[in-house]
């Protein structure tokens, strides 16, 4: 392996106000551009694009908690892939009209590592508005999707794909191992603060037990990090099982459950007598289903700013077109360790990345949300 790869590093994570639209209020700060603008940015799986708010919004529109943008006019290094107008689709939010570019995107990390820079696209939001958007608490997002699909048009007479494989990005420009091709999330609710790690194994959870890993399986979206879900039930109500072909992921951009608009509604209602959730995923080292448990106390949440603030809500929302899916961020991913794993392979000169799976453990001091058990360590520690 070459020594001009590093052996990755960690981002720190801030905590903004949770906000009842189903966004994670986590973000990190992210610099665009030379010199460089300090944005607020959620790295999202559940996301297969990278953009930012910018000054193409006028002042009518672009209104979101998060407060900042992106003045591309600042920046020497900013160039323009298309000014045409394109529509992206937030699904429930709303359509937000955006032009492509591309920057210089600037990394701080943890540790004493100095800045990390490389060159990415962009979608530069033009217009947006919605009341999802007006609660959001960060600027823009970058997308760690499981496969690469989306591509966009650029300026001239020819039509080039525009990647937006961030990661991917970083192990090809020599910032991470190709050999460690892992991304991990850690948060902490009462400190506010966490931490996005880029290449690198917790060692802290190399013994534990209390783990499940989570094969990726194509959904129709299949940007998304999805694995097949075996069962679902609450309150001793059987809603799924197997044959039944739902899927569920792990979505480190949003905040509640959220798809299926029967299921969603199902869980809403029996929400209302504070039943606990049950869902079988994965498997043991024994062949046996692996299980979650969430009960009322996580899935009823405080608002904290924004139209609902002050009430506790249970998160559950129903989706329209959402079909034959459960999907969930935040509430979950704070009370465990959660690292997505590709595969890297050399193609012709050049890194290209395969989905494996999720890797989700129980934190040592919080609750017990994975129920099942193993039997030997996660075979990710052995390598």
């Amino acid at each position: 392996m070459s020594k001009d790869y590093k052996m990755g590093f960690s981002v720190p994570l801030y905590r903004g106000p949770f906000q009842n639209n189903g966004a994670s209020p986590w973000f990190a700060r992210v610099g665009f551009g030379t010199p460089a603008q300090s944005l607020k940015i959620c790295f999202d799986t559940g996301s297969d694009f990278n953009w930012v708010t910018s000054s193409l919004c006028a002042s009518d529109t672009c209104h979101h908690y998060g407060g900042e943008q992106f003045n591309f006019q600042a920046s020497n290094t900013f160039r323009w892939l298309s000014q045409e107008p394109q529509s992206v689709s937030f699904g429930p939010w709303g359509t937000m009209e955006v032009e492509a570019g591309q920057d210089i995107v600037r990394l701080q990390p943890s540790s004493p590592t100095s800045e990390i820079d490389l060159i990415s696209d962009l979608y530069l939001a033009q217009s947006y508005s919605s009341r999802h958007f007006a609660e959001l608490d960060w600027d823009g997002g970058i997308g760690l999707p499981s496969v690469v699909t989306y591509s966009a048009k650029v300026g001239g007479s020819t039509e080039q794909a525009a990647s937006f494989h961030f990661f991917e990005s970083l192990i090809q420009q020599g910032k991470v191992n190709p050999d460690s091709p892992f991304v991990g999330f850690l948060t902490d609710i009462p400190e506010r603060q966490g931490r996005l790690e880029f290449g690198l194994l917790n060692q802290a959870y190399r013994d534990s037990r209390e783990y499940l890993f989570l094969p990726w399986q194509e959904y129709q979206a299949n940007y998304l990090w999805t694995t097949p879900l075996l069962s679902l039930s609450m309150g001793g109500k059987h809603l799924l099982e197997a044959k039944d072909g739902f899927f569920f992921a792990l979505d480190s951009g949003s905040s509640q459950f959220k798809g299926d608009e029967n299921l969603m509604n199902s869980l809403l209602s029996l929400a209302m007598d504070k039943e606990t959730l049950s869902i079988q995923i994965g498997e043991t080292d024994k062949g046996e289903a692996g299980e979650i448990t969430v009960n009322s106390t996580l899935y009823d949440v405080l608002i904290e700013e924004g139209q609902d603030k002050g009430q506790v809500i249970s998160q559950f929302d129903p989706m329209e077109g959402a079909d034959d899916i459960a999907l969930v961020g935040s509430i979950i991913m704070d009370h465990l360790y959660t690292l997505y794993q590709y595969k890297a392979e050399l193609v012709d000169k050049v890194w290209q990345l395969k989905p494996l799976g999720v890797w989700i453990f129980n934190k040592p001091d919080g609750p017990k949300i994975i129920t099942s058990r193993q039997s030997k360590r996660a075979s990710l520690f052995d390598a």
